[in-house]
């Protein structure tokens, strides 16, 4: 009996050879099988057999029953392939583990696509999983649920998030040290997740098709320019539903107009230090900020967003990741407040 050409196609993919495929099918179809019984019902050569169902072995894919002469097994395609999935996690998370040691702060922009909305998710789990400033999100309710455990791990490691919905979810979870700020917006379409301002996930049209949405992420300044504004006009229209401020002593922002908008709401009761790393649009020097926070502008409609920091060399106005008429830009923002 011949395996299905799409199950060996799919199997060849994953890396099995032509006579494991074979091997595995036979002893699926026919069951517990000797060698030489292996070698006539699947064509595998008998001088091949012995070291094809070691590899498959080694897989978790075929077990040996002792006797003589020995007979062989297969796992169920659910539990052989499960044990294949661990141990592809664990390759997964060996690599993850180099990579942190070994990667280059700076690399070539790109823009990845993905298969279907599970796979989009990942996408942005794995984001979620690199933010250290601020994660905003802007998501429909009904897909709140998908991600709202790695939102959850991503606020408990002291991450500022951004919330942009059209229903107020139950935030009891959310305790531990970061800080939430959750926006209703109703016109909701799209999933975008932005990063520290560094990369950018979108699933399109996710209200329409939520099984194949076209969804990408991408590190190109220039869709992160046009993803970053986007996210300005929905939150013109929004409005702020709830703010946890669980450690006001280190509330983190990459978003200027976050930023801005905090300080506006803040400032006249409270007193806002402030430390940012930004580098400086004359000298192209990226510099350590230290001082009180003394003003701000919030212009919208000029698109003019910064924040004024009170230095030890005076004050210096620090405006977002597309600054321009600013001293500095800044995707790296960190808040102390203490009320007078």
């Amino acid at each position: 009996m011949e395996i299905p050409p799409n199950l060996a196609q799919a199997l060849s993919e994953i890396g099995f050879t032509k006579y494991e495929t074979l091997t595995y099918w036979t002893l699926l179809v026919y069951g517990p099988s000797t060698a030489k019984e292996v070698s006539s019902k699947s064509g595998v050569p008998y001088n091949r057999v012995y070291d094809t169902i070691s590899s498959l072995r080694k897989r978790g894919f075929v077990t040996e029953v002792e006797g003589n002469p020995k007979v062989y097994a297969a796992y169920s395609p659910r539990i052989a392939f499960l044990r294949f999935k661990k141990e592809l996690e664990e390759i997964m998370e060996q690599f993850e583990r180099a990579l942190r040691e070994v990667k280059p702060e700076e690399e070539r922009p790109a823009i990845w696509r993905s298969r279907d909305f599970k796979e989009a998710l990942e996408m942005f789990r794995e984001s979620l999983s690199s933010a250290r400033n601020e994660v905003v999100v802007v998501i429909p309710s009904e897909f709140f649920d998908c991600i709202r455990d790695d939102l959850v791990a991503t606020f408990e490691r002291g991450v500022t998030v951004s919330i942009y919905t059209d229903r107020v979810p139950d935030l009891s979870m959310f305790s531990g040290k970061g800080n939430l700020f959750l926006r209703r917006f109703y016109k909701l379409n799209h999933i975008v997740g932005m990063v520290d301002g560094r990369e950018v996930i979108t699933v399109q049209n996710v209200a329409f098709n939520s099984k194949n949405p076209p969804a990408f992420k991408s590190t190109y300044p220039e869709i992160i320019f046009s993803q970053y504004s986007l996210i300005i006009e929905i939150f013109k229209e929004s409005e702020l539903e709830a703010e946890v401020l669980n450690n006001p002593s280190d509330i983190r922002f990459f978003a200027m107009f976050h930023a801005a908008d905090f300080v506006r709401r803040h400032l006249q009761e409270s007193q806002i230090t402030a430390v940012v790393q930004g580098r400086h649009l004359k000298t192209g020097k990226y510099e350590t900020l230290q001082g009180l926070v003394v003003g701000y502008t919030l212009s919208l409609k000029e698109a003019v967003n910064n924040i004024h920091i009170e230095t030890e060399g005076g004050v210096v106005k620090v405006g977002g990741m597309f600054a321009v008429v600013e001293d500095y830009e800044s995707t790296d923002v960190r808040f102390g407040l203490a009320s007078d």
